[in-house]
């Protein structure tokens, strides 16, 4: 070393230098070294014993919900309804303005066609009073029906109405079993009337027979005694068989006008009943018509017009003024129903299904409207469908508050709406969920 240095190494000592004291130290030190303290141990073991017990009773509080994702619809329970057109053909008229309020079976559209609505709409009145009359003789009597109308597809049936119409008027108007049958219940009546005098007739000829009867008996006994002669006496015979045959005769006059009265009633049934046959004919050919007409008409509307199905708003898309071409099977409009309750559809997998059940709780994440900023719609299960089709099942949800959000805002109403539902099922704690796993591998 320099010599220079100020601090000088000392040398070490040697074992009988040591002294006592140094060794005394020592020794305590190694014992402090040597063996750790029995509180230090006593309160570790029960600061570890703490946190394990905090955490198995933490583990067996603290519980969650296993969550099942859910396609979610929502969906107005009067649906929106498109209007499709039958036919490929240029619009003729719109009868409505976008998002205009409509009623059921408000007339929307018409195609172009041969016909005249408005002609239509005339004759159409009367061949459904046609159909439905229960007197269609005072009804053809006293009905107006128009002719010369443009009735397009319809117009070969409505010749053949008017014809019918008026056939059976004629028949009305004409009616020459009525006239037969009046005359014959004339000669009923006169017959009637005959009866009564041949009746009257019988009877007294009956009282002058019997008159003539006991005069002649008389006779008898006084031609055996000889007060009168025998000419007397055959005279008085004469009168009394004469008598006897005009009392026959009144009587077979009787029963040939009841004969002849039975004739005559069963020519006025015969009559009647061929009556009743050509009537019914006639009523039943323009019933027929009547029933055809009508048919084709609904054909004619089905094909050419277009009418609100149910009361709401009618929305406009691709057409919306006349003469605008429209393909078949293409959407003109569409009538949105007036929004008062909502059907709520779920889609799930089969995939942990089974644990889906009734009255558990569903959050609904809205596609439309972000559920950071709008929340999510609150429901409960109603129903799951008991098979699946097409490895799905089907949910029954319903809103427990609308169209409101737990953020406190109102979704507006609207026919339909999407997102995904969150399905809550049973509530496991922590430690359940831990037992479960270990007993699973532990079976497996």
């Amino acid at each position: 070393m320099p010599e220079n240095n100020n601090h000088t190494m000392e040398a070490p000592r040697t074992l009988d230098e040591v002294r006592p004291e140094d060794d005394i130290r020592s020794e305590e030190v190694q014992e402090i070294m040597g063996r750790m303290p029995s509180w230090i141990i006593r309160r570790g073991i029960t600061l570890v014993a703490i946190l394990l017990l905090v955490l198995f009773v933490g583990a067996y509080f603290f519980k969650y919900p296993d969550i099942i994702p859910a396609r979610v619809t929502i969906s107005s329970a009067n649906p929106p309804v498109k209007l499709i057109a039958r036919s490929s053909l240029p619009i003729q008229g719109i009868f409505v303005k976008d998002n205009e309020m409509v009623q059921e079976g408000q007339l929307l559209c018409i195609l172009t066609n041969a016909a005249d609505y408005s002609d239509m709409q005339h004759i159409l009145p009367v061949v459904q009073q046609i159909d439905t009359a229960r007197d269609l003789a005072r009804l053809v009597a006293g009905a107006e029906v128009p002719t010369g109308l443009r009735l397009g597809d319809l117009q070969s049936v409505y010749a053949e109405l008017i014809l019918a119409v008026e056939d059976y008027r004629f028949y009305l108007k004409h009616n020459v079993y009525g006239a037969t049958v009046s005359n014959l219940e004339k000669q009923v009546s006169y017959n009637n009337q005959l009866n009564r005098e041949l009746s009257a007739k019988d009877k007294m000829l009956k009282e002058q027979l019997a008159l003539q009867h006991r005069r002649f008996s008389a006779d008898s006994d006084l031609v055996k005694n000889k007060v009168i002669s025998r000419v007397e006496y055959e005279q008085s015979r004469k009168q009394m068989l004469d008598q006897q045959m005009n009392t026959e005769g009144n009587k077979s006059s009787i029963i040939q006008n009841s004969l002849q009265q039975a004739q005559y009633e069963k020519s006025i049934t015969d009559i009647r009943q061929q009556q009743r046959s050509e009537e019914n004919t006639l009523q039943q050919k323009l019933k027929d018509v009547a029933s055809r007409f009508l048919g084709q008409y609904a054909q004619w509307e089905q094909s050419y017009i277009l009418r609100s199905p149910a009361a709401g708003k009618v929305t406009f898309f691709r057409y919306w003024k006349e003469n605008q071409f429209v393909q078949a099977g293409e959407g003109v409009m569409m009538v949105v129903p007036p929004t008062q309750e909502y059907v709520v559809r779920g889609d799930i997998g089969i995939d942990r299904s089974g644990k889906i059940e009734a009255g558990q709780q569903v959050l609904i994440k809205l596609t439309a409207y972000p559920f950071e900023e709008y929340g999510m719609l609150r429901g409960k299960v109603v129903s799951r469908s008991a098979v699946a089709m097409d490895s799905t099942f089907v949910l029954d949800i319903k809103l427990e508050n609308g169209l409101n959000t737990n953020a406190g805002k109102a979704i507006p109403g609207q026919p339909q709406l999407f997102g995904l539902g969150e399905i809550m099922t049973e509530d496991k704690s922590v430690l359940q969920r831990l037992f479960e796993k270990v007993y699973g591998k532990w079976r497996r």
